[in-house]
């Protein structure tokens, strides 16, 4: 049994409550997903907002382990760095084979620590699954290619406007945008004649 409980910030009330049963542990995370789209409705958000924006969490990996595992990689690389983070990222794929999103974080540590080798072979795994996860993990995984393995910095540019489109509280495509952006600029100046 997995649940979720919603609480008022200001007065610690609870807002809503929902739970789920997993016949298993692989059945976890989906039933946790189950729960978050019932809540949602719950707090009155409408049908059709949460079927639009309703993203299983299954969609990245069936594996609860793997994802608890990809999750301390992810605070591990805010905290301490990617060096750091590696061991959990490597250990969440090996978990899960198929963990699309753990190859595009890896390559993108790797393509950090100055690896682009390790870079370039992470993301070509994660591009190659592209279609067996969500649309937000689709854009992010296809923005991270075009950036660290083909180059094409106009296309990682229109991967990420789409993405804020999508998903506009998203912060990562915001910045990731600008230092695009950033970077195509002091391209343009330095092979411009003043």
């Amino acid at each position: 049994m997995v649940g979720l409980e919603a609480v008022a910030c200001g007065t610690g009330d609870t807002l809503a409550k929902e739970q789920a049963e997993a016949s298993s542990k692989e059945d976890v995370v989906k039933a946790l997903g189950n729960a978050a789209s019932s809540l949602r409705t719950k707090l009155g958000e409408s049908l059709a907002s949460v079927q639009k924006f309703n993203v299983p969490i299954e969609a990245t990996t069936s594996s609860l382990e793997a994802l608890k595992t990809f999750s301390m990689g992810v605070t591990t690389e805010t905290q301490k760095g990617d060096a750091e983070a590696i061991p959990f990222l490597r250990r969440a794929i090996e978990l899960d084979p198929n963990f699309a999103v753990a190859y595009a974080v890896l390559g993108v540590s790797y393509a950090n620590l100055s690896q682009p080798s390790l870079s370039a072979e992470n993301l070509k795994k994660a591009y190659e699954m592209r279609e067996r996860v969500s649309e937000k993990e689709r854009l992010r995984i296809s923005a991270y290619y075009y950036a660290f393995v083909t180059g094409e910095l106009e296309k990682e540019a229109q991967t990420y406007q789409l993405w804020i489109q999508s998903y506009p509280r998203d912060s990562i495509p915001r910045g990731n945008l600008g230092s695009n952006f950033g970077f195509t600029t002091s391209l343009f100046s330095a092979a411009t004649p003043r």
